[in-house]
């Protein structure tokens, strides 16, 4: 959300399903680690994640390692990897161990990597419009709202809301909320807007405004409480937008 802006053009990127064994429900956890390169090794590290993405194949690993690129922000140049759709039972019992991959990583990888940093973020589905791909999308805009301590609860109706008016209006923009559920500070909200290309961040003049959609569905008054609260609960908000690198992922059956 930019607050003008982010729902009327709206991965961690991004919600496919996968788990290791039968589940009643998709997994909602997006368990991802932030890479920087070192300075100058970009093609070194590239090649790096190639030879792990062929390890992954030859170990046979039913699930998918996603990689992105950020493109714009303060973390410009480094890569986002992991793995999206589990629960938590998963990371008990892997396809892969922890001691295998991180020696391979090691291995073919670390040499070149200045920093990692491990987050797990939690798909919010009861308040998201993700698309029907299964793949995510070429280019994707994150926008990460930082909530006021003991206003979590103002900004999870207020999204909420916003996604009733969705539904009333039949509002044709797909988005994904995410929660980070461990790795830094709480009340941490990421909103991911999937883009096929650059054209597709412009703005869609057959597309209503997010403001005048939340008029039509509930009329001025709620439309500006809606607008209020999630300003009042949200203390900063930064946003970068992320580029799929499906040559540098591992996907099974490729």
């Amino acid at each position: 959300m930019k607050r003008k802006h982010w729902l009327s053009t709206l991965g961690i990127v991004l919600c496919v399903a996968g788990s290791l064994g039968a589940q009643e429900k998709p997994g909602t956890v997006a368990a991802l680690e932030f890479q920087k390169p070192k300075n100058g090794m970009v093609p070194q590290y590239e090649a790096g994640r190639k030879q792990k993405a062929a390890w992954h194949k030859q170990q046979n690993d039913p699930l998918p390692l996603f990689v992105w690129e950020t493109v714009s922000g303060e973390n410009t140049g480094n890569y986002i990897v992991g793995r999206l759709g589990q629960h938590w039972t998963d990371f008990d019992k892997p396809a892969i161990s922890d001691e295998a991959d991180l020696a391979e990583f090691q291995k073919v990888v670390g040499t070149y990597v200045d920093s990692v940093v491990a987050r797990y973020y939690e798909f919010m589905p009861k308040v998201s419009n993700p698309t029907d791909a299964k793949m995510p999308s070429k280019f994707a805009d994150i926008i990460t709202f930082y909530v006021r301590y003991g206003k979590e609860s103002d900004f999870r109706s207020a999204i909420s809301r916003v996604y009733d008016g969705t539904l009333k209006t039949k509002w044709p923009v797909n988005y994904e909320w995410y929660e980070l559920a461990s790795g830094g500070q709480t009340g941490v909200f990421v909103l991911v807007l999937p883009r096929s290309s650059w054209a597709d961040f412009e703005d869609k003049p057959e597309v209503k405004p997010f403001r005048d959609m939340l008029k039509e569905a509930f009329g001025q008054p709620e439309a500006d409480s809606i607008v209020d609260r999630i300003d009042g609960s949200v203390q900063k908000e930064t946003s970068e937008i992320i580029r799929f690198h499906p040559e540098l992922s591992y996907l099974p059956g490729k």
